[in-house]
């Protein structure tokens, strides 16, 4: 069996040997090899080739982010990110989100998380995951043309009326005198798949939606915010 090798990046060497070693323990997981920033990491991800990396989102030199960027540029690359739970890690873990990465992992207790053991199993899994990622898929999401800041760079006035007029098209087929909703669940590399879906929607789209998404306490106020800047509809 060929095992997922992943690159792990992180400015403490104590977190990369915790996690390099409790990845380690898992049978599907090789670790080839170790990051202690973002810029460390671009060079060794062009010698190491990972079929995923895990990466933490605040480090010197070239933090997660930045280096998310010039991965998804260069050579997109499965990406999770591993983020603290304040309202700034939640923040800027959606911003990672939206500029490529496919999950994340908030660790248990800040930077340095010695109850890291906590996350083991949804990490493993969701390196599991993003390993069966289409690398295709990967850098079609990171160049759509709806990855914006604000509703008014989401759409021009040209795309919003083709677009209502290409889903009030679907709608005619509904019962219209019977009230609809939209479900959608999510998890691993929901956030994204959120974005590429409520970004097509109108505005006047006749029907509540509500959404799941397999999501850390404390996160979703920023996602919510995010797709509400992005978005036609409202998301709270």
């Amino acid at each position: 069996m060929t095992k997922i090798s992943v690159l792990v990046v992180d400015d403490s060497a104590f977190m990369r040997k915790l996690i390099s070693d409790f990845l380690s323990e898992d049978s599907r997981i090789e670790i080839i090899g170790t990051a202690r920033n973002g810029k460390d990491c671009i060079d060794k991800l062009k010698v190491l080739k990972p079929d995923v990396i895990t990466m933490d989102v605040e480090m010197p030199l070239l933090n997660g982010i930045d280096a998310l960027k010039i991965i998804m540029k260069n050579a997109p690359v499965p990406v999770i990110m591993l983020s603290s739970t304040t309202k700034e890690g939640a923040e800027n873990t959606i911003v990672a989100m939206q500029n490529g990465a496919i999950d994340f992992i908030a660790k248990p207790s800040g930077a340095i998380s010695l109850d890291l053991h906590k996350i083991k199993e949804e990490l493993i899994q969701k390196i599991i995951s993003a390993s069966k990622v289409n690398r295709k898929q990967l850098v079609k999401l990171t160049n759509d043309k709806y990855l914006s800041t604000t509703k008014a760079e989401s759409y021009s006035k040209i795309e919003l009326h083709e677009n209502k007029q290409q889903v009030n098209k679907s709608l005619v087929k509904w019962n219209q005198a019977s009230k609809k909703l939209i479900c959608i669940g999510t998890s691993t590399g929901g956030p994204r798949a959120l974005q590429n879906v409520l970004t097509k929607l109108p505005a006047n789209i006749d029907a509540g939606i509500l959404i799941v998404q397999h999501m850390p306490a404390g996160f979703t106020k920023s996602l919510a915010t995010r797709l509400d800047s992005l978005c036609m509809i409202s998301v709270k």
